[in-house]
């Protein structure tokens, strides 16, 4: 069930950062602007969403507000596809937002965030602070 619940995020994280080009390039009127504007809109997302909801950020929001920031993004790139016509896929971004959501909460109360210390490597710490 895990890698179901992480291959499922994978692709709606995927299928959002298509989104957000289509949005930027839509709103930058299309041609030669909107494909920079579009691949601007992309890398400022992909970096922030590698900085704070990313499994390996190294400022990760905490599970909640992650989760809903998460779902709240995608399904807000849907509405803003829908208004430029694009239908089909807007609706299912904003499906795919609410399912993130559930997906974000599963997959972080299974995968562990770091992996667990050995006992050796808490008496090497411990040892170095004296």
């Amino acid at each position: 069930m895990l890698i179901v619940l992480g291959l499922l995020a994978f692709i709606i994280e995927f299928a959002f950062m298509v989104g957000v080009f289509m949005l930027a390039s839509g709103l930058a009127g299309g041609g030669f602007g909107g494909l920079v504007v579009g691949v601007l809109a992309v890398v400022l997302v992909a970096v922030m969403w590698g900085l704070f909801i990313a499994p390996k950020a190294r400022r990760r929001v905490p599970k909640v507000p992650r989760a809903l920031a998460a779902g709240g993004a995608v399904a807000v790139v849907g509405a803003g596809l829908l208004g430029l016509d694009h239908t089909r896929f807007g609706l299912v971004l904003i499906g795919a937002g609410l399912v993130l959501v559930g997906a974000q909460i599963a997959l972080d109360d299974v995968v562990p965030t770091s992996p667990p210390r050995t006992p050796l490597e808490d008496g090497r710490r411990s040892r170095r602070r004296r």
